[in-house]
């Protein structure tokens, strides 16, 4: 699989199975403006739990093509997010690579 595919299935499945959610890039620059970008989000399964995973966290998953798209060029450690209304901010942000290409960033938030 290339990153192309890979970053298409992404975004075929969070268009499906997604929800918007609005991004409040505070760590970097405070001052910066909020952006509604379309993310698959769901709590962490109990055998998830762990390694600085608490209950009550939510796995939130965004594909590079709609980050781009808000003009957000990265995501970052305090970070706001509003899940569903619900203020929350990003406590890990981990991109997957594949061949050198960012294909998805997965978000631990907390809040």
């Amino acid at each position: 699989m290339t990153p192309a595919q890979a970053i298409a299935a992404l975004d075929r499945q969070i268009a499906q199975h997604g929800q918007d959610v609005q991004l409040r890039p505070t760590a970097a620059d405070p001052d910066a403006a909020g952006a509604t970008v379309r993310a698959f989000v769901r709590g962490y399964q109990p055998e998830e739990l762990g390694g600085g995973v608490q209950q009550g966290d939510t796995l939130m998953i965004l594909s590079p093509t709609h980050l781009a798209a808000a003009s957000i060029e990265t995501i970052e450690r305090g970070d706001g997010v509003s899940v569903a209304g619900r203020a929350r901010y990003v406590e890990v942000a981990n991109p997957v690579v594949l061949n050198d290409v960012v294909v998805r960033i997965e978000c631990a938030v907390r809040g």
